[in-house]
């Protein structure tokens, strides 16, 4: 294979290697299980032997930001269904599905977040992955 190749001709498989892959099922599932809530992300940042993995503190340090952003969103959906129930005919089904939207967005990338760490990838979110990683390095 040419060393310019990102992906195997046959299998289609990336052939550069992944920062923080897991491959060992124990680092898996302790990283999919930093996704579950708040608690379970933090108990596995105080544990030291937890700790010293890197896959499993990224993941970790990405899903204590996770559910920060969530509730920070979440905060503002409840802001902007006040704002727009007080608008005449339409402002309640504005509010209702603004609040929808955004309870399906947050719980359609914590679907991703699982699924990525059960697989044993390194995904970072778009704004608090680079923060995640930093402080899991």
């Amino acid at each position: 294979m040419p060393d310019i190749s990102a992906f195997c001709p046959a299998c289609g498989s990336s052939v550069a290697a992944e920062k923080f892959s897991a491959s060992d099922p124990r680092e898996r599932v302790l990283g999919t299980l930093a996704y579950i809530g708040l608690l379970p992300a933090l108990v596995f940042l105080a544990v030291p032997a937890v700790r010293r993995n890197s896959f499993i503190r990224f993941h970790s340090w990405q899903a204590v930001f996770f559910s920060g952003s969530s509730i920070l969103l979440g905060l503002a959906l409840r802001l902007l269904f006040v704002v727009f129930s007080l608008l005449p005919i339409v402002g309640f089904l504005l509010a209702w599905l603004s609040l929808g939207i955004g309870a399906l967005g947050i719980v359609t990338l914590w679907v991703v977040l699982v699924v990525k760490a059960a697989q044993g990838q390194h995904y970072e979110l778009p704004l608090i992955g680079p923060l995640a990683d930093q402080f899991a390095s």
